[in-house]
């Protein structure tokens, strides 16, 4: 029996390090959250492979667990967890 593809949950997904992982993971199959402050970037780092994504700071601890928690209901527990956002500097 093959083992199932990794469930990856990702912060930081509209650019940088956390896009190129999204993109190293989903090249593998992994079933991917993809997460950012910027819509239009999530939808770039995603084109071409399989993911939820979802619009958030992770300075917003609410919308946090709403992305948290619909991952946690459309995917399952996740395998691996990376935190590569940046902190944004102050408005």
């Amino acid at each position: 029996m093959a083992p199932h593809p990794p469930k990856v949950f990702i912060t930081g997904a509209s650019s940088g390090l956390g896009a190129a992982l999204a993109r190293h993971y989903g090249a593998q199959g992994a079933q991917l959250g993809l997460l950012g402050r910027r819509l239009e970037g999530l939808q770039k780092t995603a084109a071409g492979l399989t993911a939820r994504l979802y619009l958030a700071d992770v300075r917003d601890e609410a919308a946090m667990r709403t992305a948290a928690e619909a991952f946690l209901q459309e995917i399952g527990t996740p395998d691996i967890v990376i935190a590569a956002a940046a902190s944004a500097s102050a408005p």
